[in-house]
């Protein structure tokens, strides 16, 4: 989706303030509710560290005039995330949520508000276990995130780039890792049980320190 979170629900973790990203990924036929293997890309930005914008487009398979089909179309939409509570010591950070909140335009199918919870431990000194725990909160009848969700990501101690997830996003179960290159480059694979394959690649930079 473009946002902060695990593979392909969002967390309520934040980045850090002026951080910008930019990226695309593959979304193969069960990922999506488009029935065709497709992609999108994304643009996203953090705001003082409590207010997230994002903005996607996904490419969408159509039969143009002349009877050619192919990706000639895309379905655009976004997203906007509130932290009004950081992580504590005892606490976990809260992050309300939405995505594509239009109406009457089109199916909509990400129409959601949600709310998501994540809460940081450490098993060893220098790793990170994190839980996350949400709901969606459907917009319309189209829109496939709908219910809870939930995930579990593991960052070892020794290789803090590296994370290992898996999640249940409300329709199925994901499992997947990401990694971190040269400081600003992120690359994630990941499956939908086990029945398809996921990816996409990520830039990320700090705009504003």
């Amino acid at each position: 989706m473009g946002n902060t979170g695990l593979l392909n629900i969002p967390t309520a973790d934040m980045r850090e303030t002026g951080t910008f990203m930019g990226g695309a990924n593959y979304l193969p036929d069960g990922m999506t509710p488009f029935k065709f293997n497709t992609g999108n890309y994304f643009v996203n930005i953090t705001f003082l560290s409590i207010l997230e914008l994002s903005y996607r487009c996904t490419l969408l398979k159509t039969t143009r005039y002349d009877g050619k089909r192919g990706y000639f179309q895309q379905d655009r939409s976004m997203t906007a995330r509130v932290r009004p509570l950081k992580e504590g010591k005892y606490h976990p950070s809260i992050v309300i949520g939405t995505n594509d909140p239009f109406k009457d335009m089109g199916t909509n199918y990400f129409a959601t508000v949600y709310g998501v919870l994540t809460k940081s431990f450490s098993i060893v000194k220098g790793d990170r276990l994190a839980l996350t725990a949400g709901y969606y909160f459907p917009l319309n009848k189209h829109s496939v995130q709908d219910g809870p969700f939930g995930g579990i990501s593991y960052s070892p101690a020794r290789c803090r780039e590296i994370s290992f997830m898996a999640e249940y996003d409300s329709d199925g179960f994901n499992v997947g890792s990401a990694v971190r290159l040269w400081k600003h480059l992120s690359v994630h694979v990941f499956t939908r049980e086990f029945n398809c394959i996921a990816g996409g690649i990520r830039y990320e930079c700090t705009l504003i320190h």
